[in-house]
């Protein structure tokens, strides 16, 4: 156990407070492969494509009337008939251009939305009927439209408060051709294949999709019928010519590792047979010789490794184990879990990935989610992010599974004791995730940040910036919020970093805005305006860095403001008012002891230089600061002084400065002390500082008769050395 701040992390030990992170060069694999997965990704550029692809259900211009009329519609229809593209494109028909995000509407996922005008499209399987009515009058008020998409089961429940219409998916035919046509294959012999008919009798646009995506992808047609069958005939055949149960083994774990050395086959097919405490007597000699292996699993070999080259063979041989042996589904699943850390087996990195990959889809095929978070917590919790990282990334958009694995995903998320290797786990799957539910992936990487160490909140950083690149206002939007939500927290080094991060990516993104995005300025001055009225000592500090950092964005507009708070011109109750000028003051400070070219106060030399009496509300809080606590704001006598030095040196700057002293002491006996002895220790004997130092103490001196008699004295010894 280790004590980090005020805060402890258990699970990992002190070795594990550093984790490890998921590779570079995994992650950008994994997000490619999912972005091959139509059913998962709901980008911009995957609207775009399914619209642009849109065959028209018949009953199109009904949901569209439907849609208009109610902003929520449920459209009901099994896998495969194209429910959600056919929501999409109903929505761009009625809104041309309006984003589309996929949405779960899981109380932990609205926490920050819905809260734009944008189309939501939620699954029917992720939510209640309490929950989607709830998210449905917040999607209202906002001006956006709800799209919610299941099977008619599903939908059913909430036909109290939605409208519910069976989509009319268009022919499978047409689906196909379509297809064709936009791969550039119209004007082949495929569009007219004579096996198209009998395949797709009785199909959906889906089989209609997958049987053209054969097509473009492999291009004969006897393989091209056989696949989309998922070779049935062929495994039906051959497990019937080898009901031996070391045979089959063999297949398994050929098709599960493959392309893989005999000896890896042979080595998992073992690993296989006593995880099924199938009875192997005369071990390795009781299996088939390996010069007889690849014509036994018709196979080929190449590079002394078995390879299948039918397209698709290898997973529809899982498959067809899954579907005629029910009973062995979870043992399969179990022992291809298990299979990346064998350690009598030893498989190379590149082969546990591809086990982690078959345990994954097969898990995500057979609604095996809860098995998917039990293992890659595992993973994970061992150090071994990589093989975590598949698991989860490929799931984790799955429409069977994915919003189970995303429940998993929440609830390690906000455990602070979670081990730090999962954690770090959990923000780059958040990558993957905000792909198409950018709110659900923000608010699982702001409990990240708020209760993972420095290392996961460099992490969640990242994936932030990365997701902003295609969701900024999304991104901003939720930054604003984090900085809101931590004001109430009760511990504060929670609250601290949760601040730090959402600020942390509001001033990130100020460089990258155009030059006059007031927006992304605005909320992140109200942001950093909130934290320094509510927020406590920590909050507070936070709020003055960002403010420090904004105003080297933009020096004259965080001054004009730190002014306004520092006179309180928005009228803010007492407390909050003297803690913002609390804060106002250390920043104007920071401002007012910049330098010009000549070393004087740039505030007041520079081309946007504020007049000197302007500033009497900051200047008034820090010397009540310095009186009160004899330290200040630290900066107080610095800053006074190169003011000072900026009216000897500015004749015509002097009168102004001069005044603003002079306001700021008013009649306080103390304030005029403190004030005469910083004057008269920084002017000296020195002649060129003697009419600032003058024109100030005729103003400060105490008791009266002695300023009378001072002032007399300077208005005789001008007119003297005038007269000279």
């Amino acid at each position: 156990m280790t004590s980090m701040e005020d805060f402890t992390i258990s699970g990992d030990g002190a070795q594990n407070v550093i984790g490890n992170t998921v590779s570079r060069d995994l992650i950008v694999q994994q997000l490619v492969e999912v972005h091959k997965r139509r059913s998962m990704m709901l980008g911009e550029a995957d609207v775009d494509e399914r619209v642009a692809g849109y065959v028209r259900a018949r009953n199109h211009d009904q949901i569209v009337t439907v849609l208009g009329r109610h902003h929520a519609i449920g459209l009901a229809g099994p896998p495969g008939a194209g429910v959600s593209t056919t929501a999409i494109a109903a929505l761009r028909e009625l809104r041309p251009g309006m984003p589309v995000h996929l949405f779960s509407p899981e109380e932990d996922d609205v926490e920050e939305g819905p809260s734009a005008q944008l189309g939501y499209l939620v699954r029917g399987t992720d939510d209640d009927e309490k929950r989607l009515w709830s998210c449905k009058e917040r999607i209202e008020r906002a001006g956006g439209f709800l799209l919610v998409v299941g099977n008619e089961t599903e939908l059913r429940r909430f036909a109290g408060f939605l409208p519910i219409v069976q989509v009319e998916p268009p022919p499978a035919d047409l689906v196909y051709r379509s297809r064709l046509h936009r791969a550039g294959l119209g004007g082949t012999r495929w569009p007219a294949w004579s096996r198209t008919a009998e395949l797709l009798r009785g199909a959906l646009p889906g089989d209609a999709r997958r049987l053209a995506d054969l097509v473009i992808e492999i291009g004969e047609e006897g393989e091209v019928e056989r696949a989309y069958r998922g070779w049935k005939d062929q495994l039906c055949g051959w497990f019937a010519e080898h009901p031996g149960l070391r045979d089959q083994t063999l297949l398994i774990a050929a098709a599960a590792i493959g392309p893989a050395d005999e000896t890896s086959v042979y080595g998992a097919a073992m690993s296989l047979a006593r995880h099924l405490e199938i009875n192997v007597e005369g071990g390795g000699l009781a299996w088939c010789p390996s010069t007889g292996l690849s014509e036994l699993l018709g196979a080929d070999r190449a590079d002394d490794r078995i390879v299948f080259r039918r397209h698709g063979y290898a997973s529809s041989v899982l498959r067809h184990v899954c579907d005629d042996y029910p009973l062995v589904r979870m043992d399969l699943l179990e022992w291809l879990s298990a299979l990346p850390s064998d350690t009598v087996l030893a498989l190379d990195p590149g082969r546990r990935q591809k086990l982690v990959e078959v345990f994954a889809d097969l898990a995500a095929e057979s609604g095996a989610a809860a098995k998917i978070v039990q293992v890659a917590g595992g993973w994970a919790s061992d150090g071994k992010a990589d093989l975590a990282y598949v698991a989860l990334a490929r799931t984790c958009l799955d429409p069977l599974v994915g919003g189970r694995v995303r429940r998993g995903l929440y609830e390690w998320a906000n455990n602070r004791n979670a081990p730090q290797t999962l954690k770090l786990t959990v923000a780059r799957v958040c990558q993957v995730v905000g792909e198409s539910y950018a709110t659900v992936a923000l608010t699982r990487l702001k409990h990240l940040a708020t209760y993972g160490n420095e290392q996961v909140r460099d992490e969640v950083l990242d994936v932030v910036r990365t997701l902003a690149e295609a969701n900024r206002r999304e991104v901003v939007r939720a930054a604003a919020a984090w900085c809101g939500s931590s004001v109430p927290l009760r511990v504060e080094a929670d609250a601290e970093r949760r601040a730090r991060t959402g600020l942390r990516v509001l001033l990130d993104l100020l460089p990258d805005a155009p030059a006059r995005d007031t927006w992304l300025w605005n909320i992140t001055l109200g942001a950093v305006d909130r934290l320094a009225r509510q927020g406590g000592e920590r909050l507070r500090a936070a709020a003055l860095g960002a403010a420090r950092e904004l105003a080297a964005h933009d020096r004259r507009a965080m001054l004009d403001l730190t002014l306004a708070w520092a006179r309180n011109a928005d009228g803010s109750p007492p407390r909050e008012a003297e803690v913002r000028a609390q804060l106002a003051t250390a920043l104007f400070l920071d401002l007012a002891a910049e330098r010009d070219t000549a070393g004087l106060a740039a505030v007041l030399t520079a081309s946007a230089a504020v007049p000197a009496q302007a500033c009497v509300p900051p200047w008034s809080v820090a010397m009540a600061a310095e009186l009160r606590t004899g330290a200040g704001f630290g900066r107080f006598p610095e800053v006074a002084m190169l003011w000072l030095e900026t009216a000897a040196a500015r004749p015509a700057l002097r009168p102004g400065i001069v005044s603003l002293f002079a306001m700021v002491a008013g009649g306080d006996p103390a304030r005029r002390t403190l004030l005469t002895d910083l004057v008269r220790t920084w002017a000296g004997t020195r002649r060129a500082r003697r009419t600032t130092k003058e024109d100030l103490l005729v103003h400060l001196l105490q008791p009266e008769w002695q300023r009378l008699l001072y002032k007399l004295w300077v208005k005789a010894r001008r007119a003297v050395a005038g007269g000279g």
